[in-house]
């Protein structure tokens, strides 16, 4: 089920305030760290495995495209 961009917000920018890259299992790390939202999880599971993100953008644009966000 989608998550609105609230819920992937969050995790998304933490991420990268301490990282230039990333990839889906560094979100799901910090999902599964913090007790998220299992929609969110969910959306950042159907992330591509081995992409390297480098911009809230890219993520944003992804999971828009796979119809993630709600």
């Amino acid at each position: 089920m989608p998550a609105p961009w609230s819920g992937y917000q969050p995790i998304i920018e933490h991420t990268f305030s301490i990282t230039s890259e990333a990839t889906r299992s560094d979100f799901l790390n910090i999902c599964y760290a913090n007790e998220v939202d299992d929609d969110v999880v969910d959306g950042f599971d159907a992330l591509r495995e081995g992409v390297m993100y480098k911009s809230v953008d890219e993520v944003k644009d992804a999971l828009q495209t796979l119809g993630q966000l709600d």
